[in-house]
Formats: structure tokens, sequence, C-alpha cells
């Protein structure tokens, strides 16, 4: 049964009312099962709740900024503004994926916590991770964690940059599927990935032709200033989809679906693996 939804005037009247609830609102329910089973691991009684659970629609528009209403990431940061603003002594807290703050203008409030890296899913990407989750999840995978990773990393930071670049250029404008440019040798498990090309195809479907040099300038202007560790340029949903997709080309398993296979990578997350980073650290005081 789902759980009934609440007016944000009736979240805000809760908090006031009961000082002391330390809630947790994340954006949707994969981030729930992770940042819960952390918090269990060390002890800490906190309630995590999916942004679903709060109806905004009689919020005016303005207040969200220009912010997508439609996405649960601006819901969660909108509801962090309303707590920050209407009650700042609150501990509730809100999390959401620190996306492409590093390069573009953001909300920022102290009732919002963002995740170290650029998503929620940078924290799977590690050895440790891929090697537990091959180890026990799949069994006889012909490559260690460490290959795993050198190859995702091939794809993951242009497609970043391509998601970047439309985000301060072309909010409209439409991606390409990347799995029809994606190509992945079972003999080697090596992926070749084309980045000229997936981009000349994203000017193509746009119809933005006219402007490709400039586009492709661009591009490689911005590529240069993706200078830190690749899990700050990372996109959740292309980073499950393509190891996914690697997976099952390489070892045709169809023992995970693609619906629950996220959650699973998040529960192979062991704590001390996590525990020191600023993010979990700030969950636990």
């Amino acid at each position: 049964m789902d759980e009934l939804r609440k007016k944000h005037r009736e979240i805000l009247a809760l908090y006031k009312l009961e000082k002391g609830i330390r809630d947790i609102y994340v954006e949707g329910n994969s981030d729930k099962v992770f940042i819960d089973n952390y918090l269990k691991n060390k002890g800490c009684n906190k309630k995590v709740i999916p942004i679903s659970i709060i109806d905004f629609s009689e919020l005016p528009i303005d207040y969200f900024e220009g912010l997508d209403v439609n996405s649960n990431r601006n819901k969660v940061i909108v509801l962090s503004k309303l707590l920050n603003e209407n009650l700042p002594q609150t501990e509730v807290k809100c999390i959401v994926d620190k996306d492409f703050d590093d390069y573009i203008k953001s909300i920022n409030n102290s009732k919002l916590l963002k995740t170290d890296f650029s998503c929620l899913e940078s924290y799977l990407f590690c050895e440790q991770v891929i090697d537990k989750f091959l180890k026990i999840g799949i069994r006889n995978f012909p490559v260690n964690g460490a290959f795993v990773l050198s190859q995702l990393s091939k794809v993951l930071k242009s497609l970043f940059c391509v998601r970047l670049l439309r985000e301060l250029n072309f909010r409209s404008a439409q991606l390409v599927d990347f799995d029809r440019n994606l190509k992945i040798n079972k003999l080697d498990a090596k992926i070749n990935f084309n980045e000229i090309e997936y981009l000349e195809k994203f000017i193509s479907k746009n119809d933005f032709t006219k402007d490709s040099q400039k586009i492709m300038e661009a591009y490689n202007e911005l590529k240069q200033k993706l200078t830190l560790e690749i899990r700050h340029h990372i996109h959740g949903h292309d980073f499950l989809s393509i190891f996914f997709l690697y997976i099952n080309k390489i070892k045709n398993t169809s023992k995970y679906k693609e619906e629950n296979f996220d959650r699973t990578l998040f529960l192979t997350v062991e704590t001390p693996m996590i525990e020191n980073l600023q993010l979990f650290k700030s969950l636990i005081l």
C-alpha cells in the first residue's frame, strides 16, 4: 500500500511541533535502501523518507526558482529550502546528488547535503564494490573490478560531458541512446566507444548541424575542465545501465533484471568503505 502523501505545509507543521525528529529525505527508493542500510549498520536511528510522499502542489511556482517541478532531486532541494527558511533549528536533512553543481550555480543551505561525488551511484564505482559484486552475484566473471572500472570509465566521462554541455547550453536537446554507439568485445571484455561519433549523432538528432564546429569546440574545452577523479564525472543512470549491459554481454546472465540491479549493487557496499566520506560522517551526527 502506498504511503499517504502529505502537503508541504503539513510536513512543516509536524517538524515545528516535533522538534527532536531527525528524518532524512532522499530522491528515491534506491537511495532510501542504501542510506537505511548504512544507518542501521552504524546503529543510528533515523528515518529515511523518499521525497515522493510530499505534495508540493500548493507552492507557488516561483518558489522553485526555475527548477523543474517534476524532478525528484529538485523537490528535495525545495524541501531543504522550506526547512531552512521556516525551521532553521530543525535537525531534518535532505540529500541530493551533487550532479553538475561543481560547474553550475546551485541552491545551497544548511539543511541540504550533497553526495561527495557526482551521484549516489558513484559510491559503487570502486574496486571493492565491483569485485565483491562479481564474486558473489555473477561468479567466474573473466575480469576483475579494476579492469571493469577502466572500461566503464572510457564511456562515462564522455557521456557526463555531453550531459553537462546540454545542461549549460541546450536544455531541451535530446540525448542519443549510447547502447547503439557502444561496442563490447566478449573475447577480451574491452569497450570501444567513439565519443566524437556519439557527439556528431547528438548534433544531428537535435538539428544543430550549422553549429557543429562550435559545439565540438565547446565539448573539448569543457572536457578539459573535468580534471577531478572519475567518480565526480559519472551520471548514475549511465553507470548502472552500461555496467548491466557489460555484464550481460560478457556473461550472458539472466540472474539480475535491470530494475533491481541497482539495489543489489547498493547492498554490496560495506559500511567501512564509505563511513569516512563527508556525507556519511554528516548523517550520523
